[in-house]
């Protein structure tokens, strides 16, 4: 089999899953690659090379095409390839997920995998951007790999050549081309280009601040202008709101980082977007999706920028922050960002109004309210989750915050939800 008939199926492949497709040779090397979902540069160290796990040449294995599951819940399809008799890798479907990844199926898996709970947010945007289908679809892939497989398994004289013709229809084009004269006539007047500048400042400006109530008010009575930008490519204007929304999502990230919000979180944000606006196949299913962008961006800011702290402090809580369920001792955190534990601890308390290990616990307590839903995380489980070596005193400083013990707080969960 050629480089190129592995590329063509690959891209066969690819074309009727719409999910990352690879080949991966004897030696594990990775020959072609089709689709665009990249591991986070914060999780690779964890999650390492997905495709090195998955037991591709276990000859042993009886069927060629075997489903892939983890602990991670990221699934993959793998269908064996031959030339003649001889084993010569294989095509492999994947990631995808089975599950909507919510919160409480990300504190999961970090649980399960002993991962830090710092990475939560990274991974939730990762899972977000991964493909989510049913085990019906799975099936059919796999029956779809299962055909390929079968076809180019033969002997290389009985492959039946495959040929590409070509038919002319009296249609109608969907997106017919606009005539200069129309173009011409159509453009917008200054004054509506002016206001339409004036409106992307007013979003940048909202999203820069945090402001919601303000983000609100833009995008409730000037959106229509922004969304009326002339189509660059009229006769592919799902093409062109894409690269209008690609464009979008650069300057909410910059907004986002004059907003003082940290560049681990504006990769994950942008990075799940850029992947979401390329798969998205209409354009009222892209409009929802940059609606969500906007609000997304400002309460990212609101939530977590460190703006209003100055250089000490803001090194300081991005390092607790990295690191909530390690040792955060004033010395590690001080030795950490190379600063004096007494001026640390003296300017932390002076701009946060709260000493580090008040600050570290709210932020402790704050990520296991958001897990405590999950069942089959005890109490004592979530405490080390979260960064607290020891239960009782977990309960001790819960119920200082809360005014009510772990399980007390999770028994209301229970008796909310029935």
């Amino acid at each position: 089999m050629s480089y190129q008939e592995l590329e063509r199926l690959c891209k066969f492949a690819f074309s009727f899953s719409h999910i990352d497709t690879i080949f991966i040779d004897l030696k594990s090397q990775i020959i072609s690659e089709f689709g665009h979902n990249q591991v986070p540069e914060p999780l690779k160290g964890y999650f390492g090379n997905f495709h090195s796990l998955l037991n591709l040449h276990d000859l042993a294995t009886e069927p060629d095409v075997l489903f892939h599951s983890s602990s991670y819940k990221i699934n993959f399809i793998s269908a064996k390839l031959y030339r003649q008799e001889d084993y010569i890798g294989s095509i492999v479907v994947g990631p995808f997920l089975f599950e909507e990844p919510t919160s409480l199926m990300i504190h999961d898996i970090l649980f399960t995998n002993k991962f830090s709970i710092s990475l939560s947010h990274i991974m939730e945007q990762f899972y977000l951007s991964l493909p989510l289908i049913s085990t019906y679809k799975a099936q059919t892939i796999a029956e779809f790999l299962a055909y390929l497989s079968s076809n180019f398994n033969r002997d290389d004289s009985s492959l039946r050549k495959i040929t590409i013709g070509k038919i002319n229809y009296s249609l109608h084009s969907e997106y017919p081309m606009i005539s200069d004269a129309v173009k011409i006539n159509a453009r917008p007047s200054i004054a509506t280009i002016e206001e339409r500048y004036r409106t992307q400042n007013d979003l940048m400006s909202a999203v820069e601040s945090g402001n919601r109530a303000k983000l609100d008010k833009v995008l409730n009575e000037g959106m229509f202008l922004v969304e009326k930008i002339p189509d660059r490519i009229p006769n592919d204007p799902l093409r062109s709101r894409k690269n209008l929304a690609f464009v979008n999502n650069t300057v909410l990230r910059i907004s986002a980082e004059r907003g003082g919000l940290h560049p681990v979180y504006i990769d994950s944000i942008s990075e799940k977007f850029a992947i979401q606006i390329e798969k998205t196949s209409s354009i009222q299913q892209l409009s929802d999706l940059q609606m969500q962008m906007y609000y997304e961006y400002c309460d990212a800011v609101k939530k977590l920028s460190l703006k209003n702290f100055n250089h000490l402090i803001r090194k300081a809580i991005e390092y607790i922050r990295l690191n909530l369920d390690q040792d955060l001792r004033l010395d590690t955190i001080s030795n950490a960002i190379q600063s004096n534990s007494y001026e640390l601890s003296r300017q932390f308390k002076k701009e946060t109004g709260k000493s580090i290990t008040e600050y570290i616990n709210k932020l402790r307590i704050n990520e296991a309210i958001k897990i405590m839903e999950n069942e089959s995380l005890s109490i004592t489980d979530i405490a080390l989750l979260v960064g607290f070596n020891d239960v009782n005193y977990f309960t001790k400083v819960f119920k200082k915050i809360n005014g009510i013990t772990p399980s007390e707080f999770r028994k209301g969960l229970n008796g909310v939800r029935h």
